[in-house]
């Protein structure tokens, strides 16, 4: 049986490069299992894939679905490597094509997401700055920052604080009107070759810009729901993305010996 989560961390494209060659190195890796996202959403209701039947006919979705859940939702599905008395789960940064299942140490699928040359349009937001960029794998090739000011809140009371509030979402509407307008001058040359989109920011303050922002609602189908980390976004902060942009989630669990 799976133990409870015993290290969780973030690590770069390049650490998990170097992660996967030690899953190969150590010649101990029983079993990898690939699943996409359509399968986690539609785990357990609904037809298993080949994959899922695999894991339940070697005796390993109860350990399977414990690790999702330590995991939470993933709309880039995961990876994960077994051994006897440990196993490994990736979740990776875009996502997983097909569900699979391989005796053995299989890094290829994963190794082949992380080499891929996409184009990726980031929107970065926090009430009173924004930034809008496209990257070619790494390469910012597009981009445009802005701000907009917006009061703080205020904490006097009766009718003096209502039209404080009231010009304060007026502001807001217009921050996000701006960064509504900037998001599509840049990203409309790119329409139709966009891979996916990622938001970074404050999830509260992205939520409203969304609903808002009707070019970004059309984008809903190649939007990520993972949020970047960003504490004042601009042409800086859109230069250094990358590394946040391509980072994978690990968790590492204990099993018991399984003989």
């Amino acid at each position: 049986a799976v133990n409870e989560a015993t290290e969780q961390y973030w690590a770069s494209r390049p650490r998990l490069f170097r992660m996967l060659g030690q899953v190969t190195d150590s010649g101990m890796c029983r079993y990898t299992i690939y699943l996409q996202p359509e399968s986690l959403a539609s785990k357990p209701a609904g037809t298993p894939s080949a994959a899922w039947a695999r894991v339940q006919d070697s005796g390993l979705a109860g350990e399977m679905d414990y690790m999702l859940q330590q995991a939470g939702e993933s709309d880039t599905g995961l990876a994960s490597f077994w051994w006897d008395t440990r196993a490994l789960v990736v979740v990776p940064p875009f996502p997983i094509e097909r569900d699979q299942y391989s005796q053995g140490a299989d890094t290829g699928p994963l190794a082949e997401l992380l080499n891929k040359n996409l184009l990726l349009g980031i929107v970065l937001l926090r009430l009173g700055r924004y930034a809008v960029g496209v990257l070619q794998d790494d390469v910012l090739v597009a981009s445009k920052s802005g701000s907009r000011y917006v009061k703080s809140r205020h904490r006097a009371g009766g009718s003096s604080q209502r039209r404080f509030e009231r010009s304060r979402e007026r502001l807001i509407r217009e921050l996000f009107d701006k960064a509504c307008q900037v998001t599509a001058d840049v990203l409309t040359p790119f329409d139709g070759h966009i891979d996916y989109l990622l938001k970074g920011g404050e999830r509260h303050t992205l939520d409203g810009f969304i609903r808002r922002c009707t070019y970004l609602q059309r984008m809903a189908p190649v939007t990520l729901r993972r949020t970047l980390e960003v504490h004042r976004p601009g042409r800086e902060a859109l230069e250094h993305i990358q590394h946040q942009v391509w980072r994978s989630r690990v968790l590492v669990f204990t099993r018991d010996d399984q003989g």
